[in-house]
Protein backbone atom coordinates (compact mmCIF):
# COMPACT_ATOMS: atom_id res chain seq x y z
CA UNK A 1 0.00 0.00 0.00
CA UNK A 2 1.57 3.21 -1.00
CA UNK A 3 1.58 5.78 1.73
CA UNK A 4 2.27 8.86 0.04
CA UNK A 5 -0.22 11.38 0.23
CA UNK A 6 0.61 12.93 -2.87
CA UNK A 7 0.22 9.29 -4.95
CA UNK A 8 -3.19 8.41 -2.58
CA UNK A 9 -4.64 11.85 -4.07
CA UNK A 10 -4.95 10.51 -7.07
CA UNK A 11 -7.85 8.67 -6.03
CA UNK A 12 -10.30 11.57 -6.13
CA UNK A 13 -13.09 9.66 -5.31
CA UNK A 14 -11.83 8.77 -2.08
CA UNK A 15 -10.50 11.83 -1.30
CA UNK A 16 -14.46 13.30 -1.85
CA UNK A 17 -15.60 10.51 -0.11
CA UNK A 18 -12.80 11.30 3.03
CA UNK A 19 -14.52 15.02 2.81
CA UNK A 20 -18.05 13.77 2.98
CA UNK A 21 -16.86 11.78 6.07
CA UNK A 22 -15.58 14.98 7.78
CA UNK A 23 -18.63 16.45 7.14
CA UNK A 24 -20.79 13.88 9.14
CA UNK A 25 -18.37 13.29 11.54
CA UNK A 26 -18.53 16.61 12.84
CA UNK A 27 -22.48 17.07 11.90
CA UNK A 28 -21.92 19.23 9.43
CA UNK A 29 -25.09 21.50 7.85
CA UNK A 30 -25.83 24.82 5.23
CA UNK A 31 -25.52 26.68 8.19
CA UNK A 32 -22.01 25.50 9.34
CA UNK A 33 -19.92 23.11 6.43
CA UNK A 34 -16.79 22.03 7.25
CA UNK A 35 -14.41 23.60 4.74
CA UNK A 36 -16.53 26.58 3.65
CA UNK A 37 -16.92 27.56 7.36
CA UNK A 38 -13.58 26.56 8.88
CA UNK A 39 -12.32 29.57 9.59
CA UNK A 40 -8.61 30.92 10.02
CA UNK A 41 -8.29 30.28 13.41
CA UNK A 42 -8.37 26.61 12.99
CA UNK A 43 -5.57 27.61 10.17
CA UNK A 44 -1.96 26.92 10.61
CA UNK A 45 -1.07 29.75 7.88
CA UNK A 46 -2.80 32.29 10.60
CA UNK A 47 0.88 33.16 11.68
CA UNK A 48 2.07 33.87 8.74
CA UNK A 49 -0.49 36.12 7.68
CA UNK A 50 1.30 39.35 9.18
CA UNK A 51 4.54 38.47 6.90
CA UNK A 52 2.36 38.34 3.58
CA UNK A 53 3.28 41.39 2.35
CA UNK A 54 6.54 40.41 3.06
CA UNK A 55 6.51 36.93 1.37
CA UNK A 56 4.79 38.66 -1.69
CA UNK A 57 7.81 41.46 -2.78
CA UNK A 58 10.15 38.58 -2.24
CA UNK A 59 11.42 38.46 -5.90
CA UNK A 60 12.42 35.01 -7.13
CA UNK A 61 15.84 34.68 -9.00
CA UNK A 62 13.56 34.73 -12.16
CA UNK A 63 10.42 36.79 -13.06
CA UNK A 64 7.29 35.85 -14.91
CA UNK A 65 5.22 38.13 -17.52
CA UNK A 66 1.40 39.02 -17.19
CA UNK A 67 -0.55 40.17 -20.65
CA UNK A 68 -0.90 43.64 -20.81
CA UNK A 69 -3.60 45.76 -18.54
CA UNK A 70 -7.28 45.08 -19.31
CA UNK A 71 -6.50 42.63 -22.12
CA UNK A 72 -7.70 39.08 -22.28
CA UNK A 73 -5.26 36.71 -22.65
CA UNK A 74 -5.51 33.31 -24.36
CA UNK A 75 -7.23 30.85 -22.42
CA UNK A 76 -6.97 27.01 -22.79
CA UNK A 77 -10.73 26.18 -22.56
CA UNK A 78 -9.43 22.40 -22.88
CA UNK A 79 -7.01 22.92 -20.31
CA UNK A 80 -9.43 21.98 -17.10
CA UNK A 81 -11.29 19.14 -18.39
CA UNK A 82 -10.17 16.83 -15.66
CA UNK A 83 -12.13 18.82 -13.27
CA UNK A 84 -15.56 17.41 -12.07
CA UNK A 85 -18.50 18.54 -14.21
CA UNK A 86 -20.17 20.22 -11.05
CA UNK A 87 -17.63 22.75 -11.20
CA UNK A 88 -19.60 24.59 -14.20
CA UNK A 89 -17.39 27.48 -14.75
CA UNK A 90 -13.13 27.57 -13.73
CA UNK A 91 -10.19 29.47 -14.52
CA UNK A 92 -6.48 28.97 -13.59
CA UNK A 93 -3.50 31.10 -14.10
CA UNK A 94 -0.13 29.43 -13.42
CA UNK A 95 2.34 31.64 -13.02
CA UNK A 96 6.64 30.67 -13.93
CA UNK A 97 9.23 33.02 -13.12
CA UNK A 98 11.22 32.81 -16.49
CA UNK A 99 14.82 35.02 -17.74
CA UNK A 100 13.26 38.02 -16.48
CA UNK A 101 10.13 37.40 -18.36
CA UNK A 102 7.03 37.29 -16.85
CA UNK A 103 5.12 34.09 -17.98
CA UNK A 104 2.19 32.76 -17.32
CA UNK A 105 -0.56 29.84 -18.53
CA UNK A 106 -4.47 30.58 -18.64
CA UNK A 107 -6.64 27.63 -18.56
CA UNK A 108 -10.37 27.42 -18.46
CA UNK A 109 -13.45 26.25 -18.58
CA UNK A 110 -16.53 28.15 -19.62
CA UNK A 111 -13.96 30.66 -17.94
CA UNK A 112 -15.58 33.57 -19.74
CA UNK A 113 -18.95 32.59 -18.97
CA UNK A 114 -20.81 35.45 -17.09
CA UNK A 115 -22.64 34.36 -13.61
CA UNK A 116 -23.36 34.95 -10.33
CA UNK A 117 -19.89 34.84 -8.15
CA UNK A 118 -21.95 35.13 -4.95
CA UNK A 119 -19.60 37.22 -2.34
CA UNK A 120 -16.82 36.54 -4.25
CA UNK A 121 -17.21 39.50 -6.07
CA UNK A 122 -16.76 41.54 -2.84
CA UNK A 123 -13.40 42.53 -3.23
CA UNK A 124 -13.74 44.48 -6.64
CA UNK A 125 -15.65 47.31 -4.78
CA UNK A 126 -12.64 47.43 -1.82
CA UNK A 127 -9.72 47.44 -4.58
CA UNK A 128 -11.62 50.45 -6.41
CA UNK A 129 -12.02 52.56 -2.94
CA UNK A 130 -8.22 51.73 -2.34
CA UNK A 131 -7.31 53.12 -5.52
CA UNK A 132 -9.08 56.32 -5.32
CA UNK A 133 -7.76 57.06 -2.34
CA UNK A 134 -3.80 56.10 -3.68
CA UNK A 135 -4.82 58.50 -6.52
CA UNK A 136 -6.42 61.45 -4.90
CA UNK A 137 -4.36 60.98 -2.01
CA UNK A 138 -1.04 59.01 -2.32
CA UNK A 139 0.81 60.20 0.63
CA UNK A 140 -2.34 59.28 2.75
CA UNK A 141 -1.82 55.20 4.81
CA UNK A 142 -4.28 53.35 5.61
CA UNK A 143 -3.85 52.78 9.16
CA UNK A 144 -4.69 56.24 9.61
CA UNK A 145 -8.30 55.88 7.85
CA UNK A 146 -11.63 55.66 9.61
CA UNK A 147 -15.05 55.23 7.89
CA UNK A 148 -17.89 57.96 9.60
CA UNK A 149 -21.22 58.70 9.02
CA UNK A 150 -21.04 62.46 8.22
CA UNK A 151 -24.88 62.47 10.00
CA UNK A 152 -23.61 60.92 13.13
CA UNK A 153 -20.40 61.18 14.27
CA UNK A 154 -20.38 58.80 17.21
CA UNK A 155 -21.06 56.11 13.83
CA UNK A 156 -16.93 55.14 12.74
CA UNK A 157 -14.86 52.18 12.09
CA UNK A 158 -10.99 51.51 10.79
CA UNK A 159 -11.07 51.36 6.95
CA UNK A 160 -8.79 48.38 7.76
CA UNK A 161 -10.78 46.88 9.85
CA UNK A 162 -13.77 46.85 7.89
CA UNK A 163 -12.26 45.11 4.92
CA UNK A 164 -11.26 42.67 7.16
CA UNK A 165 -14.35 42.20 8.71
CA UNK A 166 -16.09 42.24 5.05
CA UNK A 167 -13.52 39.11 4.41
CA UNK A 168 -13.79 37.34 7.78
CA UNK A 169 -17.66 37.51 8.21
CA UNK A 170 -16.50 38.14 12.03
CA UNK A 171 -19.14 40.91 11.99
CA UNK A 172 -16.85 42.89 14.47
CA UNK A 173 -18.68 45.77 12.99
CA UNK A 174 -21.56 45.03 10.72
CA UNK A 175 -22.39 42.14 8.18
CA UNK A 176 -19.96 41.45 5.54
CA UNK A 177 -23.17 42.08 3.18
CA UNK A 178 -23.42 45.45 4.35
CA UNK A 179 -19.77 46.18 4.45
CA UNK A 180 -19.81 44.82 0.67
CA UNK A 181 -22.56 47.72 -0.16
CA UNK A 182 -20.94 50.36 2.10
CA UNK A 183 -17.86 49.94 -0.07
CA UNK A 184 -19.80 50.21 -3.44
CA UNK A 185 -21.13 53.58 -2.02
CA UNK A 186 -18.18 55.59 -2.99
CA UNK A 187 -18.25 54.96 -6.91
CA UNK A 188 -21.27 55.03 -9.14
CA UNK A 189 -22.62 51.52 -10.10
CA UNK A 190 -22.05 52.52 -13.68
CA UNK A 191 -18.39 53.67 -13.14
CA UNK A 192 -17.43 50.85 -11.00
CA UNK A 193 -18.77 48.23 -13.29
CA UNK A 194 -16.65 50.50 -15.94
CA UNK A 195 -13.18 50.43 -14.08
CA UNK A 196 -13.83 46.19 -14.01
CA UNK A 197 -14.29 46.05 -17.77
CA UNK A 198 -10.81 48.30 -17.90
CA UNK A 199 -9.12 45.89 -15.62
CA UNK A 200 -9.78 42.41 -17.29
CA UNK A 201 -10.80 43.74 -20.75
CA UNK A 202 -14.47 41.68 -20.15
CA UNK A 203 -16.73 44.23 -21.69
CA UNK A 204 -19.49 41.61 -21.07
CA UNK A 205 -19.56 41.73 -17.34
CA UNK A 206 -22.14 43.10 -15.10
CA UNK A 207 -21.62 44.71 -11.67
CA UNK A 208 -24.06 46.95 -10.64
CA UNK A 209 -26.24 44.41 -8.06
CA UNK A 210 -25.50 44.99 -3.91
CA UNK A 211 -26.00 41.83 -1.52
CA UNK A 212 -29.08 41.94 -0.43
CA UNK A 213 -28.68 44.11 2.90
CA UNK A 214 -28.56 47.82 2.88
CA UNK A 215 -24.84 49.94 3.27
CA UNK A 216 -24.07 49.65 6.83
CA UNK A 217 -23.23 53.39 6.50
CA UNK A 218 -25.92 54.96 3.88
CA UNK A 219 -23.68 58.05 2.76
CA UNK A 220 -19.86 57.25 4.39
CA UNK A 221 -17.06 59.25 4.04
CA UNK A 222 -13.40 58.33 4.36
CA UNK A 223 -11.47 60.77 7.00
CA UNK A 224 -7.85 60.99 7.48
CA UNK A 225 -8.17 60.75 11.79
CA UNK A 226 -5.37 62.31 12.36
CA UNK A 227 -6.22 65.73 10.10
CA UNK A 228 -9.41 65.27 9.83
CA UNK A 229 -9.35 65.60 6.14
CA UNK A 230 -12.41 63.67 4.31
CA UNK A 231 -10.98 61.94 1.43
CA UNK A 232 -13.71 60.21 -0.39
CA UNK A 233 -17.74 60.82 0.23
CA UNK A 234 -20.43 58.50 -1.13
CA UNK A 235 -21.60 58.93 -4.67
CA UNK A 236 -25.52 59.63 -5.80
CA UNK A 237 -27.37 56.55 -5.63
CA UNK A 238 -28.80 54.66 -8.60
CA UNK A 239 -30.96 51.93 -9.83
CA UNK A 240 -29.19 48.41 -8.66
CA UNK A 241 -28.64 46.13 -11.69
CA UNK A 242 -27.07 42.73 -11.31
CA UNK A 243 -23.45 41.37 -10.00
CA UNK A 244 -22.93 38.83 -13.07
CA UNK A 245 -18.81 38.21 -13.67
CA UNK A 246 -16.81 35.21 -14.94
CA UNK A 247 -14.30 33.38 -13.48
CA UNK A 248 -11.46 34.32 -15.53
CA UNK A 249 -12.59 38.29 -14.56
CA UNK A 250 -12.04 36.99 -10.89
CA UNK A 251 -8.63 35.06 -11.34
CA UNK A 252 -7.29 38.47 -13.25
CA UNK A 253 -8.48 40.30 -9.98
CA UNK A 254 -6.75 38.04 -7.38
CA UNK A 255 -3.74 37.54 -9.61
CA UNK A 256 -3.35 41.25 -9.79
CA UNK A 257 -3.24 41.36 -6.23
CA UNK A 258 -1.09 38.48 -5.97
CA UNK A 259 1.75 39.38 -8.15
CA UNK A 260 1.50 43.24 -8.00
CA UNK A 261 4.65 43.67 -6.52
CA UNK A 262 6.65 41.64 -9.37
CA UNK A 263 4.39 43.30 -12.09
CA UNK A 264 5.85 45.88 -14.10
CA UNK A 265 3.69 49.16 -14.09
CA UNK A 266 1.73 49.04 -17.60
CA UNK A 267 0.58 45.77 -16.14
CA UNK A 268 -0.15 46.46 -12.58
CA UNK A 269 -3.69 47.87 -10.83
CA UNK A 270 -2.89 51.72 -11.71
CA UNK A 271 -2.15 54.04 -8.87
CA UNK A 272 -2.20 51.52 -6.18
CA UNK A 273 0.60 51.48 -4.11
CA UNK A 274 1.75 48.13 -1.91
CA UNK A 275 1.29 49.27 1.11
CA UNK A 276 -2.37 49.93 0.39
CA UNK A 277 -2.67 47.19 -1.15
CA UNK A 278 -1.16 44.83 1.67
CA UNK A 279 -4.35 46.11 3.87
CA UNK A 280 -6.56 43.69 1.24
CA UNK A 281 -4.07 41.59 1.41
CA UNK A 282 -4.23 40.71 5.14
CA UNK A 283 -7.62 40.50 4.98
CA UNK A 284 -7.83 38.36 2.07
CA UNK A 285 -5.37 35.58 4.57
CA UNK A 286 -8.08 35.38 6.71
CA UNK A 287 -10.70 34.38 4.29
CA UNK A 288 -13.40 31.33 6.33
CA UNK A 289 -12.72 29.13 3.59
CA UNK A 290 -9.37 26.83 3.41
CA UNK A 291 -9.57 24.76 0.72
CA UNK A 292 -5.81 25.56 -0.10
CA UNK A 293 -5.68 24.68 3.48
CA UNK A 294 -7.11 20.89 3.04
CA UNK A 295 -5.54 20.52 -0.42
CA UNK A 296 -1.94 21.40 1.40
CA UNK A 297 -2.70 18.79 4.38
CA UNK A 298 -4.45 16.13 2.07
CA UNK A 299 -1.16 15.73 0.14
CA UNK A 300 1.19 16.00 3.03
CA UNK A 301 3.20 19.00 2.03
CA UNK A 302 1.75 21.31 4.59
CA UNK A 303 4.73 21.21 6.76
CA UNK A 304 7.43 20.82 3.97
CA UNK A 305 6.58 24.32 1.81
CA UNK A 306 7.76 27.47 3.58
CA UNK A 307 6.77 31.39 2.43
CA UNK A 308 3.16 30.08 1.87
CA UNK A 309 0.89 32.98 1.35
CA UNK A 310 -3.26 31.94 0.84
CA UNK A 311 -5.64 34.60 -0.14
CA UNK A 312 -8.72 33.86 -1.05
CA UNK A 313 -12.26 34.75 -0.96
CA UNK A 314 -15.52 32.26 -0.90
CA UNK A 315 -18.71 32.78 -2.12
CA UNK A 316 -22.01 30.39 -1.27
CA UNK A 317 -25.62 30.86 -1.60
CA UNK A 318 -28.57 29.12 -3.13
CA UNK A 319 -31.20 30.12 -6.05
CA UNK A 320 -34.74 29.72 -6.33
CA UNK A 321 -34.77 30.60 -9.74
CA UNK A 322 -32.18 28.03 -10.99
CA UNK A 323 -33.36 25.59 -8.38
CA UNK A 324 -29.54 25.10 -7.43
CA UNK A 325 -26.75 25.37 -4.69
CA UNK A 326 -23.11 27.24 -5.40
CA UNK A 327 -20.00 27.19 -4.00
CA UNK A 328 -17.55 29.54 -5.39
CA UNK A 329 -14.07 29.76 -4.53
CA UNK A 330 -11.22 32.71 -5.55
CA UNK A 331 -8.12 31.77 -4.49
CA UNK A 332 -4.23 33.04 -4.93
CA UNK A 333 -1.47 30.42 -3.31
CA UNK A 334 2.23 30.55 -3.57
CA UNK A 335 5.23 28.90 -1.59
CA UNK A 336 8.65 27.22 -2.22
CA UNK A 337 7.98 23.41 -2.89
CA UNK A 338 11.16 21.79 -1.55
CA UNK A 339 10.39 18.52 -2.92
CA UNK A 340 12.00 18.44 -6.45
CA UNK A 341 15.47 18.76 -4.44
CA UNK A 342 14.45 14.82 -4.01
CA UNK A 343 15.37 14.11 -7.21
CA UNK A 344 18.65 16.48 -7.25
CA UNK A 345 16.67 19.48 -8.18
CA UNK A 346 16.33 22.89 -7.46
CA UNK A 347 12.96 24.18 -5.47
CA UNK A 348 10.71 24.85 -7.16
CA UNK A 349 8.41 28.71 -6.69
CA UNK A 350 4.80 27.58 -6.80
CA UNK A 351 2.35 30.34 -7.12
CA UNK A 352 -1.17 30.31 -9.13
CA UNK A 353 -4.48 32.20 -9.00
CA UNK A 354 -7.51 30.26 -9.65
CA UNK A 355 -11.58 30.59 -9.48
CA UNK A 356 -14.02 27.47 -9.07
CA UNK A 357 -17.93 27.70 -9.32
CA UNK A 358 -19.43 25.28 -8.56
CA UNK A 359 -23.00 23.87 -8.44
CA UNK A 360 -25.42 21.35 -7.08
CA UNK A 361 -28.74 21.11 -8.23
CA UNK A 362 -31.50 21.60 -5.54
CA UNK A 363 -34.51 18.94 -4.65
CA UNK A 364 -35.93 20.98 -1.51
CA UNK A 365 -34.59 24.46 -1.28
CA UNK A 366 -35.88 24.54 2.14
CA UNK A 367 -33.70 21.95 3.40
CA UNK A 368 -30.61 21.58 1.25
CA UNK A 369 -27.45 20.62 3.56
CA UNK A 370 -27.17 17.05 1.90
CA UNK A 371 -26.43 18.97 -1.32
CA UNK A 372 -24.36 21.51 0.76
CA UNK A 373 -22.34 18.84 1.99
CA UNK A 374 -21.73 17.69 -1.52
CA UNK A 375 -20.63 20.94 -2.81
CA UNK A 376 -18.32 21.46 0.02
CA UNK A 377 -16.26 18.34 -0.39
CA UNK A 378 -16.55 18.37 -4.10
CA UNK A 379 -14.58 22.26 -3.90
CA UNK A 380 -12.46 20.79 -1.14
CA UNK A 381 -11.61 17.53 -3.79
CA UNK A 382 -11.33 19.80 -6.90
CA UNK A 383 -8.85 22.08 -5.22
CA UNK A 384 -7.00 19.38 -3.87
CA UNK A 385 -6.40 17.94 -7.46
CA UNK A 386 -5.71 21.47 -8.55
CA UNK A 387 -2.29 21.80 -6.44
CA UNK A 388 -1.44 17.75 -6.82
CA UNK A 389 -1.18 18.81 -10.31
CA UNK A 390 0.92 21.97 -9.87
CA UNK A 391 3.41 20.25 -7.89
CA UNK A 392 3.72 16.92 -9.74
CA UNK A 393 3.46 19.71 -12.53
CA UNK A 394 1.38 18.26 -14.59
CA UNK A 395 -1.00 21.34 -15.21
CA UNK A 396 1.34 22.54 -17.32
CA UNK A 397 2.06 19.63 -19.30
CA UNK A 398 -1.31 19.33 -20.83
Amino acid sequence: MNNNPLEQAKNRQQIFDNFIQIEQKIGANADKLAFLDRGIHQSQYQKNISDYPRFLTRKPLQYSSYPSFGKIPYIDEEGLNFLHPQIQEACVCLGKFEAGELKTIWLGRNSLKTAQFWSSTKIIPVLNTLTQIDQQFPQSHINNLEIKDPKNTTIKFPLDLAIQDLVTYEEQLATSNALAALFKRFETRANLEKSVQKITGNLNLKFQGDYGEVPAIQNPIIVNRETQTILLKATSDSPKGENLVSAYDLTRLISLIGWHAYLPSESQLPNLQQKTLNSLIVAMGQDTARYMDVALETLGIEQLITTPVILSKMGFGDSETRQTVEACYMAFVQFIDPLPKAKGKSAEFRTLALTLRAVIPVANLKDYSPEALQLDARMAAEVTEIIRRVVAEELDQL
